[in-house]
């Protein structure tokens, strides 16, 4: 199914429901999702960042396992 018949679809859908509930959820959805386009990092950020994936491309980052952080915490404790 193409995009457009699914949102034909999904308007049939909301037109036909008489649940409040779901029209606050999906209101707080397209609410969420605009807020996240608006969301950008700090250029400080940007570059940290940037270090970091350089850092790790490099292969100068090491990295553990779940199970490696959970053993160090348990010693250290």
């Amino acid at each position: 199914m193409d995009l457009q018949a699914e949102k034909i679809e999904l308007v049939k859908l909301l037109l036909e429901t008489q649940k409040k509930s779901l029209i606050k959820k999906i209101k707080t959805l397209f609410k969420d999702e605009s807020e996240n386009k608006a969301f950008e990092l700090p250029g400080s950020q940007k570059e940290e960042l940037d270090r970091r994936l350089s850092r790790m491309e490099k292969g100068e980052t090491k990295f553990y396992t779940w199970e490696q952080v959970e053993q160090k915490l348990k010693q250290a404790l």
